[in-house]
């Protein structure tokens, strides 16, 4: 998996998961671990980071931006 397929499966993952209410999504940084692949994504209110795994499978973790 390329870095670009990571990064569209984050994004895709995450329109789902907003279902349009987290805002505009901008990628992050993205950098590979092992076999996963970390995509750091912010929205207005809140951070994201997804984990990608190398067979599609993507896991969300979701932190409120600090004021």
């Amino acid at each position: 998996m390329t870095t670009r397929e990571a990064q569209s499966i984050a994004l895709q993952r995450l329109n789902r998961y907003c279902a349009g209410k987290c805002g505009a999504l901008a990628l992050g940084h993205t950098q590979r671990i092992k076999k996963r692949w970390l995509v750091d994504v912010e929205a207005p209110r809140q951070r994201f980071t997804v984990i990608v795994e190398n067979d599609g499978n993507a896991k969300i973790t979701t932190w409120n931006k600090d004021k």
